[in-house]
């Protein structure tokens, strides 16, 4: 046989039959290896429990000074392109402290759409997941919801939190006596101002961020009370009743170590209602002629954002411009200086805390 010639050995084919058979048998098994590996349903508890947390622990973005110019709950409804997540927040330093500027605009059916807005800005991801967000507070009836009616299941989430009420002031009798507003000459109009420190407020006393008091995105509540009971009337007979009026309101901010007239933003439309004499809302756009008779009381309520065009360090000035017939004492700040809005709790009264639930449930 010539030596070229190739031989099979019987023992080779033998071998390599019984490793092609093994080889399949194994290639075969694989797959079912990772059958328990392989998941075929969603941990709907764990996208609930994300979406809590983010809900209730992040300010959402964008989150406002100094990362952006303005936070995600004072964005134009034509703007809300720019929100690139929900949070409701007062900041990262307060977990489970809710802004409630935040909450009332979360829930806003007018400028945000279920599913849409919420999907891919609170829940995330590619799946279509369904949802139902709420919030009772202890003060409110009804709780706030967005989302679908939940099914018998259901993955869910119950968050503690509490939501941060706005600061308030009330400038009574007591107080107009205490801090010397009645000492004033007999004229004609007499000029009451209030100041907002916001350097104190936010930087000079350093104040826990669940109570502190922004007024660049807080809502401020100032109350003048007892206009009624005449007590500013000097000593000795009572001088004839005068008839009282409020011929103008201005307000001020200082910026670079000069003051100038302070634009405010009168939102949400120039029929913006802040001020309320004897509990009925006036309109300021202009004061109204004549002006609004003053009997009993003279209120201000100033929304979220309203002194925006003031920078948060500013010291804001709200000078309120009193006319009588005939003149005589009466409210004024001239001589005494303005009534300071800070954390002085004969002042002004704190934010507080009211308890709430936010429950997140997803299918």
């Amino acid at each position: 046989m010539d030596k070229d010639a190739g031989i099979s050995s019987i023992d080779f084919l033998a071998g390599f039959a019984i490793f092609m058979i093994a080889f399949i048998w194994v290639a075969t098994m694989v797959p079912g290896l990772f059958i328990g590996l392989k998941s075929s349903t969603i941990d709907y508890d764990a996208v609930a429990y994300r979406t809590g947390v983010i809900l209730a622990e992040d300010p959402g973005n964008p989150a406002g000074p100094p990362a952006d110019d303005v936070g995600w709950e004072f964005l134009a409804d034509s703007n809300k392109v720019d929100l690139k997540r929900f949070g409701l927040a007062v900041s990262r330093d307060t977990p489970g402290i809710l802004d409630a500027n935040k909450v009332h605009r979360f829930f806003c059916s007018t400028v945000f759409s279920y599913p849409e807005d919420y999907q891919k800005r609170a829940i995330f991801g590619d799946y279509p997941y369904r949802f139902n967000i709420s919030l009772r507070s202890s003060r409110e009836d009804t709780a706030r919801s967005v989302g679908d009616v939940i099914p018998d299941s259901y993955g869910y989430i119950h968050r503690v939190v509490a939501i941060k009420s706005p600061s308030n002031a009330t400038i009574d009798t007591r107080m107009i006596m205490d801090h010397a507003f009645n000492n004033s000459e007999d004229v004609t109009f007499h000029q009451f101002s209030i100041r907002i420190n916001g350097t104190k407020l936010l930087v000079d006393e350093i104040r826990d961020p669940r109570y502190q008091i922004n007024p660049e995105k807080d809502q401020i509540i100032i109350n003048i009370t007892g206009l009624e009971t005449q007590p500013v009337r000097p000593p000795g007979p009572l001088a004839a009743p005068a008839s009282v009026n409020l011929t103008n309101i201005r307000f001020y901010k200082s910026s670079a170590g000069s003051l100038g007239t302070l634009t405010v933003n009168d939102l949400p439309s120039p029929e913006y209602r802040y001020l309320y004499v004897d509990g009925n809302p006036v309109y300021t756009h202009p004061l109204p002629s004549p002006r609004p008779p003053v009997e009993k009381n003279v209120s201000m309520i100033f929304g979220p954002g309203f002194f925006g065009n003031a920078a948060s360090t500013d010291t804001i000035y709200i000078n309120l411009t009193f006319g009588l017939d005939p003149p005589q004492q009466y409210l004024n700040s001239t001589r005494s200086g303005p009534f300071d809005y800070n954390y002085h709790p004969a002042n002004v009264t704190r934010p507080d805390l009211r308890d709430a639930v936010l429950e997140v449930a997803v299918w």
